[in-house]
């Protein structure tokens, strides 16, 4: 590994998809195939929840079947989740996924993966916290990273990805991880609560300062960016990574170092394509205006009064891209499977956006004298669509929340009898056995939380 290279002027998939057809010549033909697959499911999924039933377990397998099908070529373990995440349509009883698990103290049942274990064990803390309830069980599934040596290694090992010689990406493992431990390290109710509560890893002063030290160690001096690296070629590349940077940014609250630099580069790469910049497929994304819009909030005392004045621009056309091709004329939101795991986190990410630019909040405009008159009355159509949803599930709270808790919330509507043929289940699908037909239409679920990871997703894409 003889150099590390800055990757800004490269396009995302270039080395990674070239590494990828190293390790499997056939890689490019079977992610389509599996692509194609799992969107199908992500549509049955999103059926679900349009009547109210929160597969927790379906989910689970979902979020796992979509990370190996996106960042691994292991393509026997996909199969086999595949399978499990068909048969798990059936399932109607999933609610034992939000139980904690006492083998090992996490909360993600269907995950072997650690990074997805911890991802859905933090929104549980965070309940907990909320609750001032300890947790049941030690969280023995933390020992990776339980004390500074181990973190250190831990995420060393992951910031580095040789895809030819794996077969894996671990982009998603790092950030999910960097999201799981800032959330416990600069967040002061849950540190404080893990502190006193959390047997498994040892948070104190020496550890929070390593953290912050390894994040300041792999900021792109250049760019002030930080994202994942990849070993190619016996070379060392440096990808910089919008959700990486969003992330850091917002649970440190804006204390980073290198804010010229954070803000240069966010602005210039407005047209490029995400991971490095804002766009998705040349189009706004409501998941990337949110990250955006955060980093520009906290950016903005560090701007210069044309940086200003530019990002006010920006904001709007974000704005005005929200509300006239986002979202629709009821309220909900146009779902993009490219980027979102479920339908409650795509409304969520929607919802966020708009919370964080002000438009359902005057004292949040930061940006801008604007008035939106007909803020109001969007308001109400979007939590009426919100309302639609399970009520217990993280992303449709957190969404609520956010858009305002102060209107009346509409009743949800009753699930049809014929709830289950309206899923559409695929054709390969229909032979399913009497008896499970009508477990799966006998009543609507509504289970403690959804298995979503928290509607942060890191990135759900």
């Amino acid at each position: 590994m003889s150099s590390v290279l800055h990757m800004a002027n490269m396009e995302d998939g270039c080395v990674i998809t070239r590494d990828f057809t190293r390790y499997d010549r056939a890689y490019n033909d079977k992610a389509q195939r599996y692509s194609d697959q799992l969107g199908s499911m992500a549509a049955i999924l999103g059926r679900f929840s349009e009547y109210s039933r929160t597969m927790l377990a379906s989910q689970q397998l979902y979020i796992y079947a979509k990370w190996l099908a996106r960042y691994t070529a292991y393509w026997q373990r996909l199969d086999d989740l595949v399978t499990r995440l068909e048969n798990s349509f059936y399932e109607a009883d999933q609610s034992y996924v939000a139980r904690q698990s006492a083998t090992d103290g996490s909360w993600g049942w269907q995950y072997t993966e650690f990074h997805h274990k911890f991802d859905a064990t933090i929104v549980r803390l965070h309940e907990l916290a909320a609750e001032r309830r300890a947790p049941r069980f030690d969280l023995q599934f933390l020992e990776p990273i339980s004390t500074v040596a181990k973190m250190r290694d831990y995420l060393e090992d992951l910031l580095v990805s040789d895809i030819a010689a794996t077969g894996r990406n671990k982009r998603d493992e790092l950030g999910s991880v960097l999201c799981c431990l800032a959330q416990l390290c600069f967040k002061p109710r849950l540190r404080n609560f893990a502190r006193e509560n959390v047997k498994g890893i040892t948070l104190d002063d020496a550890y929070i300062k390593a953290f912050t030290d390894f994040l300041d160690d792999i900021q792109n001096p250049e760019t002030g960016y930080w994202g994942p690296w990849y070993s190619s070629d016996g070379a060392i590349l440096r990808y910089d990574d919008l959700s990486y940077t969003f992330h850091i940014v917002s649970y440190r609250k804006g204390n980073v170092r290198r804010w010229p630099q954070i803000i240069g580069s966010t602005l210039d790469r407005r047209d490029d394509e995400y991971p490095l910049g804002w766009r998705s497929r040349g189009q706004f994304n409501n998941h990337n205006n949110y990250d955006v819009a955060k980093i520009i909030r906290h950016g903005w005392p560090h701007m210069t009064a044309n940086q200003q004045d530019f990002s006010s621009q920006q904001l709007g056309q974000m704005v005005d891209w929200c509300l006239k091709q986002s979202m629709r004329l009821d309220g909900s939101f146009v779902f993009d499977e490219m980027f979102y795991n479920s339908l409650e986190s795509c409304h969520y990410f929607g919802v966020s956006f708009l919370d964080e630019v002000g438009y359902f909040r005057p004292r949040k405009r930061f940006w801008t004298d604007q008035t939106f008159p007909e803020a109001a009355d969007v308001q109400r159509l979007v939590i009426a669509r919100l309302d639609e949803f399970c009520p217990d599930n993280p992303s449709v709270i957190a969404a609520k929340w956010k858009a305002g808790t102060d209107l009346n919330l509409v009743a949800k509507p009753l699930v049809p009898t014929n709830a289950y043929q309206a899923l559409h289940l695929p054709a390969q699908n229909q032979n399913i056995s009497e008896r499970g037909r009508n477990v799966a239409v006998s009543r609507r679920h509504k289970f403690l939380a959804s298995a979503e990871t928290s509607a942060r997703s890191f990135k759900n894409d």
